[in-house]
């Protein structure tokens, strides 16, 4: 497995590359803010998928 660095930036490159089309729609309808918030999500997600080791987001006001 490669380290947490190296695959983090290589997926933050691939999404500034390539962004998902759901983020323009976000930014359009949400603003700026929200949408970015939603691509550090995405980056996460991707970054756990890949195998790195990021603890879940802490709980928030909608867990039970």
């Amino acid at each position: 497995m490669a380290d947490k660095d190296s695959t983090m930036s290589a997926i933050g490159a691939e999404l500034k590359a390539n962004p998902p089309a759901i983020v323009n729609s976000t930014r359009r309808k949400f603003g700026a803010a929200r949408a970015q918030k939603q691509k550090t999500a995405i980056l996460l997600s991707k970054a756990r998928q890949a195998g790195v080791k990021i603890p879940s987001a802490s709980p928030g006001k909608f867990s039970k």
